[in-house]
This record gives structure tokens, C-alpha cells and sequence, in this order.
């Protein structure tokens, strides 16, 4: 029934450009509904306006991610499909084209290809013939620094509301350094969504030892690293040889990368960086906050009796690395910390368990609210070349890209695929999925990466140092590599 359910809409889409914006408001009542000869009246993004001024006009896009999971649609749907998302997606293109003779023109890059290069040697050779690079964190941020991207703040004609809830204001102003913005996402794209973390867990392990529920507990703001480790503890056992591996039966409380005992961290509220009043950030990592998270999660993710961490078993860039990870989505492992685009992927889809979704645990109860991390390398972000001719007509396209997005892609993507079709006996995930993404935190820190310090808590692992003598000797480089960055707006910088 869901499928017939689903091609039906997917069918009604097609012939309507109305159907995707009113398609969350399923129990609204035809009478409630505004006649269509009204409708003609409505500019399609009301902030904007009706206007032809930017008629036969064309929005470029150089991009990533082509065959990625919803990495392609937003920016590059070209025709429908059996996907609603790039259906929705479509329909976005044809009524901009539509309403204001806009079209958008989309360039997606060889995958595997170096992005940042290719963005350099075109601005270098002066070949650049978009107006907007879209891709991961780490891939944008040495352009900005280069002085290659516009400051949002900045533009003088800009039709960007970036405090509108189809932008997503938390993420612009963790993003912005003395002032000055170089990257936005929100609505207009998926894969800032798809990108961002959470934990996923077993529930059949969960029933099999008496854990208690554990959603509700998220739900209740009781879902803390110390209650992830107990039960990670009451779940782990050997399948009797005595011996923890990660290739026959042993069940494992957590399995994950070494990288992700910064992301344990940073969910304590706990970011590399502090930023001050004006905006600058500040080493942070030798703060009392971040120490005591740190213990804790190490504490955890050290315990080999409980944690199965890939750097322990293989290389990370070994071929049989995914044998730890596998443990989890073979149904031998409670825990596993995970982006959001798991649930769209065939590991989880395929699943011969129920599984269920959390927040990034807090540090105790007292933390104030979740904090949810996002993967620097594939959390796409959006920046205008500097190289932009028309500030006016390109953020008008974004501004009303965006909106659309929140009005009629979004709810295909959030509501339907995330909440209904993967989650669809989980009564509590929709309300979690909720928390994760209204608590993100990118650390700009990680964004910039600066002296490496992505790396930071697995090398202070691995060196056999303790956490605030390895934090300190890094602090040179750290805030020398930060410099840089602040120098390279320095033209910018009031």
C-alpha cells in the first residue's frame, strides 16, 4: 500500500506544480484549500515578488556528488523519476523557470577529481564560468581563505534572507569568523542533511538485555555518554573463545572509527574553538569543559572490551576496514555513531534488525541541549565565486532555490523519507530526528582544519601523552594555522 501510496503522489506531482507545496498539509480539507484561479495571483516565493527582470537568465553550479544519495537532485534533477526527492526536486526547477524564466545549469565534477584544484586553476587561469561551488566543508574552506568567495554579509543587493527558516541560520552563524560569511546551506540542498551525525542503535540487542528505552531517554534529556556506556557494557560479550575480534560472533557494545571521539566530544557542547564577541575564535581544547569530555568518551572508546575501533584492527584504509562497522549492520553491535545518510543506505535498508535513532549523547543531564556534529568533509555548503558579475540576479536564484526547498523538497526528503518510509515503526523517531538537526554544531575549527586538528584527540590517543600536555604542544601551529586563515580576510576584515 505504501508503494501504491507513494507512485500515486509521485504521479500527482507531475501534473501540478501546486501538489509538492501543499503536500505536507495532509489534513487540510479541500474547502481550506485556496481556489486555483486565486493562486495565479501569488508570486511563488512571496518575499521576492512577481518580476520578469531576471528572465533568460541562467544560475551556474559547480558541484560534487553526482552519484551520491541525494546528491545529485537538488541541484541537477533533470527529469522525473520513481524518486519523489528528485521529482520534488524537478518540479523546483520548472516552476522557478516558470514563475521568473530562470533557469539553473548544474556541473558536476569527475567523481574522485581534486574539487579545490580544479575551483583554483580556473580562478588562476581566469576559465571560470560559474557562479556558485557547492561541496564538503574542508573542500571550500582553502578557497575562502585564498579570498575566492564573496562575504555574504557583504553584498550590497543580495535577496538572501539568511535568517529564514529555509536557511539554516545556526549553522551561518557557527560559520561566520569576525563577521564575514563566505558559506550558507539550509533547505536549497540534502547533503548538509545527509551529513550530519547521530547514533544509531539495536534494538533487538536492546530488548534481548533489559535496556531500557532508549528514545524516550533522548527524549527526556537523559540520554547522557554515561548511560551510552552502560549499556554498551551490559551488551558486549565474547562468543566464548575469550577473545573480542570483529569477525566472528563476539557482540560489541560500540564499533567506529578513531575519529569519532571527536564527535563524542563535541556533542558535550565542547568545540575545539570558542569564539569571542567579535567573532574570533580561540583555542579551546585545553578548556576544563573539553578535558573532562574528553576523559569521558576515551574512557569509552578506549575500552576494547566494549569498543571495537577500526585503527585497532586495520589500517584505516585497508580493504577489509569495513569489517568493524559491519559488526553493527549485521545485527553483533549496539552502537554506531553514523551520518544520517546510513538510514538511506543499503547497510541499514537491508538490515535484518529494527534499529533505532538518537542524538549525539550529552555530557550529564545538566547540559542544556544536544549537540549534534557534522561530517567536515560532506556537509555541502554553498559559496559565491568572487568572480560573480550579478550579485542581484544570482541571490535572488538562491533565495527563492531555498525556499522552494523548505515549501516542497524538504518535506519529501524529512517528513516522508526520513520519518515515514525509514523509520516506519519507530514512534519516537520523528521527534528525535527533530532534536539532531535543530542542535547542530559545526566547529569552525574543523572547517578550516587548522594544523590538522581534525586529528587532534586520536594523535593525543596514539602519542601516549596526556590530553593537556599533547593539547599544548599543538597550540603554536594551531593558532599560527588560524592566523593564516584571518590574515587571508584581512582586506575583508573591518
Amino acid at each position: 500500500m505504501k508503494r501504491i501510496l507513494t507512485a500515486i503522489l509521485a504521479l500527482l506531482m507531475l501534473c501540478t506544480p501546486f501538489v509538492l507545496a501543499s503536500c505536507g498539509e495532509e489534513t487540510q480539507s479541500e474547502a481550506e484549500k485556496a481556489p486555483a484561479e486565486e493562486s495565479k495571483d501569488e508570486a511563488l516565493v512571496p518575499s521576492l515578488g512577481k518580476t520578469d527582470k531576471y528572465s533568460g537568465k541562467t544560475l551556474r553550479i559547480l558541484t560534487t556528488g553526482e552519484n551520491w544519495t541525494f546528491g545529485k537532485e537538488p541541484l541537477g534533477a533533470t527529469e522525473t523519476n520513481s524518486e519523489p526527492v528528485n521529482n520534488a526536486c524537478y518540479e523546483r526547477f520548472v516552476q522557478l523557470e516558470n514563475a521568473y524564466g530562470i533557469t539553473v545549469a548544474t556541473e558536476f565534477t569527475v567523481e574522485g577529481s581534486d574539487f579545490t584544484a580544479e575551483v583554483r586553476n580556473d580562478r588562476i587561469a581566469g576559465t571560470v564560468d560559474y557562479d556558485v561551488v557547492c561541496n564538503g566543508l574542508q573542500w571550500m574552506s582553502p578557497l575562502a581563505t585564498e579570498g575566492y568567495f564573496l562575504d555574504y554579509l557583504s553584498i550590497g543587493d543580495s535577496h538572501l534572507d539568511l535568517n529564514a527558516s529555509w536557511w539554516d541560520a545556526a549553522c551561518q552563524e557557527d560559520m561566520t569568523i569576525a563577521g564575514r560569511l563566505f558559506f550558507a546551506t539550509g533547505d536549497i540542498i540534502l547533503m548538509d542533511d545527509e551529513y550530519t551525525y547521530a547514533v544509531f542503535y539495536n534494538k533487538d540487542l536492546a530488548d534481548e538485555n533489559n535496556i531500557e528505552d532508549l528514545s524516550r531517554a533522548a527524549l527526556e534529556n537523559k540520554w547522557t555518554l554515561d548511560l551510552m556506556y552502560e549499556t554498551a557494557l551490559t551488551v558486549s560479550a565474547p562468543d566464548g573463545d575469550g577473545i573480542m575480534d570483529v569477525t566472528t560472533d563476539d557482540t560489541w557494545g560500540l564499533v567506529g572509527w578513531m575519529y569519532d571521539i571527536y564527535n563524542l566530544i563535541v556533542c558535550c557542547d565542547a568545540p575545539i574553538v570558542d569564539k569571542n564577541e567579535q567573532g574570533i575564535p580561540a583555542f579551546a581544547v585545553t578548556n576544563e569543559r573539553n578535558i573532562r569530555a574528553f576523559e569521558k568518551a576515551n574512557e569509552m572508546f578506549s575500552d576494547k572490551t566494549v569498543t571495537a575501533r577500526v585503527e585497532d584492527f586495520y589500517a584505516w584504509n585497508s580493504p577489509d576496514a569495513g569489517n568493524v562497522h559491519a559488526q553493527f549492520y549485521n545485527g553483533k553491535a549496539m552502537f554506531v555513531v553514523d551520518t544520517i545518510h546510513a538510514v538511506n543506505s543499503d547497510d541499514l535498508r537491508e538490515a535484518d534488525f529494527r534499529y533505532g535513532i538518537l542524538p549525539m549523547p550529552k555530557y550529564d543531564e545538566t547540559q542544556e541541549t544536544y549537540r549534534t556534529p557534522v561530517n567536515p568533509y560532506s556537509f555541502f555548503v554553498l559559496s559565491i565565486m568572487d568572480t560573480c558579475t550579478d550579485t542581484d540576479f544570482v541571490t535572488f536564484a538562491l533565495e527563492a532555490m531555498a525556499y522552494l526547498g523548505e515549501k516542497q523538497v524538504t518535506p519529501e526528503y524529512y517528513d516522508r523519507t526520513l520519518k515515514y518510509k525509514r523509520f516506519p515503526d519507530d514512534t519516537d523517531s520523528s521527534e528525535v530526528l527533530d532534536i539532531i538537526f535543530s542542535n547542530r554544531l559545526v566547529d569552525i575549527a574543523i572547517a578550516y582544519n587548522w594544523d590538522d586538528c581534525t586529528f587532534y584527540y586520536q594523535n593525543a590517543i596514539w602519542s601516549g601523552n596526556d590530553i593537556v600536555s599533547y593539547m599544548e604542544s599543538r597550540r603554536g601551529a594551531f593558532e599560527a594555522a588560524m592566523q593564516q586563515t584571518l590574515d587571508g580576510f584581512a582586506d575583508t576584515l573591518e
